[in-house]
C-alpha cells in the first residue's frame, strides 16, 4: 500500500493528474516521481499573481465559448496545465488550491474577482478597501476583521474599479483622473463607492444589500420594530399616506422603504427614482408586477447626456405612476418628490439623510434651495405640510450594529408657526431609544379604515 496517499484532481478533456496530499501548511517527505512540495495554499500576492496568469492564458478561448459552464471547463484544463507546470520547480498545488484558482478565474471574468466570496457571503455587511492590498470587511453582527488582497497593485485595482463600473450596471460610469469620484449599483445587488487621483491611494466602499426582499414581519423579527408600530406603518402604506424614511448613513432607511413597498398592492403601478439601483422592486415579481425603474445618468467625457434624478421624476410622471418611490433625496430633486406628492402620486415613499425626525425640514429646506428655488421658507415649509403625512426616523446602535425605528411624527400643514405642524405619533422610548406609542395621529380614521387597530395605541394615554 502506497505511503503517500493521493488526491485525484479530474479535469474533463485532460489526463487525470494525481496530487500528492499535502497536509494543510505542512512538509511531507517527497513522493517517488513527485518533487517536494511546498504549504498547499499560495499567500495572497502568489495567488493573484496566479489567478492573473490563468486569466490572461484563457482569455483568447473564452472569447469562442457560448456558455458559462463551457468557460468554467475551459478554465479548469488551463489551470490544470498551469500546475503542472509548477511541478517542475517543486510547487504542488493542492486540489483545495486548483479549485479556489478555477473559481478566481471564473469571478474575475464573470464577476467583482477576489471580492466575490465575500460578497456570497450573507454574513457580509460591508467591504472597504484602501489601495491594493487592504480589505476590511464588517459583517452583520457589527465584527470588523482584514481581508485579502483584491488586486497586485494600486494601477490594477484602478482597472477593476473601472470594468466594475462600466459593465457591472445598468448605465455605465466613468472613472478616470478627470472624473475620480465613481457611484455604481452593480448586478451582484451591491452599491459601489470609490474614489482615486484626489487620494494618496484609490478606495472602495462596498454595501451589500442583504434584506431586498424583505416584509415589515421580517423586520420585526430581525428587531427593526415591534409588531404594533408593524401595523402602523402597513395601514398608513395601505391608506396611501407619503412617507419619508429618515436616519443617518447606514441606519437601514433602504431596507424599510423595501418592506413598506411590499405593502403596496401588486398591481399598482410603480415608479422607482435612484442614483443608483438599491430598491431593486422591479426584481420582485411576486411582489410588484408594474414597475418602471429609472436610474440617473451622468453626462459622457463631452457633458452630454445627463439625466438627473429631478428630471427623471419629472419625466416618470408621465408614465402614469400611482406611486413613486425616490431611493433617496439628496439635492433639488426634494422640490420636485414634493410636488410629485402632493398632486396625484399619494402613497408615495422616499428616505432622505437626517439626524432626527426634527431634523428633516431644515433638511428639506436646504435641499429645495439647493437647485436655487426662489420660494420663500414659508412657501416651502406649507409645500411640506401639505405633502407629508409621516416621517419615519431610523437609528443604528454603534456598539451592537442593531438598526431599529426610533420615531415616527405626523406632519400636517403649518398652523401657528411657518413650520409644519407635527405630532408626535412615537417617541423614543426606554434605554434603547427604539419608538413606542405617544399619541393618535388625527388620521386615525384613515388608518382604521385601512386595517389598523387603534387599541395598539392605548398604552400611550
Amino acid at each position: 500500500m502506497n505511503e503517500h496517499p493521493l488526491w485525484l484532481v479530474e479535469d474533463p478533456g485532460a489526463a487525470t493528474v494525481a496530487w500528492p496530499a499535502v497536509p494543510r501548511n505542512r512538509a511531507v517527505s517527497p513522493v517517488p516521481g513527485f518533487p517536494e512540495p511546498t504549504a498547499d495554499d499560495l499567500d495572497d500576492v502568489t495567488f493573484r499573481t496566479a489567478v492573473d496568469e490563468i486569466s490572461a492564458r484563457v482569455a483568447e478561448a473564452l472569447e469562442a465559448v457560448a456558455t458559462r459552464e463551457e468557460a468554467v471547463q475551459v478554465i479548469r484544463t488551463e489551470t490544470t496545465a498551469w500546475a503542472r507546470e509548477r511541478l517542475t520547480g517543486g510547487i504542488v498545488i493542492s486540489p483545495r488550491t486548483h479549485a479556489r484558482l478555477v473559481r478566481a478565474v471564473e469571478d474575475e471574468r464573470y464577476g467583482l474577482g477576489a471580492l466575490e466570496p465575500l460578497i456570497a457571503d450573507p454574513a457580509v455587511q460591508n467591504i472597504d478597501i484602501n489601495g491594493c492590498r487592504e480589505t476590511w470587511i464588517t459583517y452583520a453582527d457589527g465584527s470588523k476583521v482584514r481581508g485579502p488582497a483584491v488586486a497586485g497593485s494600486d494601477e490594477e485595482l484602478v482597472q477593476r474599479i473601472r470594468m466594475w463600473g462600466i459593465h457591472g450596471g445598468q448605465t455605465s460610469r466613468e472613472f478616470s483622473t478627470a472624473t475620480p469620484l465613481l457611484n455604481a449599483a452593480l448586478k451582484e445587488r451591491v452599491r459601489l463607492a470609490a474614489v482615486m487621483a484626489v487620494t494618496p491611494r484609490p478606495h472602495v466602499s462596498i454595501r451589500c444589500h442583504r434584506h431586498v426582499d424583505v416584509t415589515l414581519a421580517d423586520l420585526v423579527g430581525l428587531g427593526t420594530l415591534d409588531p404594533g408600530l408593524a401595523a402602523f406603518l402597513a395601514a398608513a402604506v395601505r391608506a396611501r399616506k407619503d412617507i419619508l424614511v429618515a436616519g443617518s448613513v447606514n441606519a437601514g432607511k433602504t431596507t424599510l422603504l423595501r418592506a413598506l413597498a411590499a405593502e403596496i398592492d401588486p398591481d399598482e403601478r410603480i415608479a422607482t427614482l435612484e442614483s443608483e439601483y438599491e430598491l431593486y422592486l422591479d426584481q420582485l415579481p411576486h411582489r410588484h408586477r408594474d414597475v418602471v425603474a429609472i436610474e440617473s445618468r451622468q453626462a459622457n467625457s463631452e457633458g452630454h447626456g445627463e439625466i438627473t434624478l429631478d428630471a427623471a421624476i419629472k419625466h416618470s410622471l408621465r408614465l402614469n405612476p400611482v406611486r413613486i418611490i425616490v431611493g433617496e433625496v439628496r439635492a433639488d430633486e426634494a422640490w420636485s418628490m414634493l410636488q410629485a406628492m402632493n398632486s396625484g402620486q399619494e402613497g408615495s415613499l422616499c428616505t432622505i439623510h437626517a439626524n432626527s425626525a426634527e431634523e428633516v425640514f431644515p433638511r428639506l429646506l436646504m435641499l429645495c434651495r439647493s437647485g436655487g428655488l426662489a420660494l420663500s421658507s414659508e412657501d416651502i415649509h406649507g409645500m411640506v405640510g401639505m405633502a407629508v403625512d409621516f416621517v419615519v426616523h431610523m437609528r443604528r446602535d454603534a456598539r451592537t450594529n442593531r438598526r431599529y425605528v426610533s420615531e415616527v411624527l405626523e406632519v400636517l400643514p403649518p398652523a401657528d408657526t411657518p413650520m409644519p405642524a407635527r405630532n408626535h405619533v412615537y417617541r423614543p422610548g426606554g434605554p434603547d431609544g427604539r419608538a413606542v406609542p405617544a399619541t393618535s395621529p388625527q388620521c386615525i380614521d384613515e388608518l382604521v379604515a385601512a386595517g389598523f387597530d387603534p387599541a395598539l395605541l392605548w398604552r400611550a394615554s
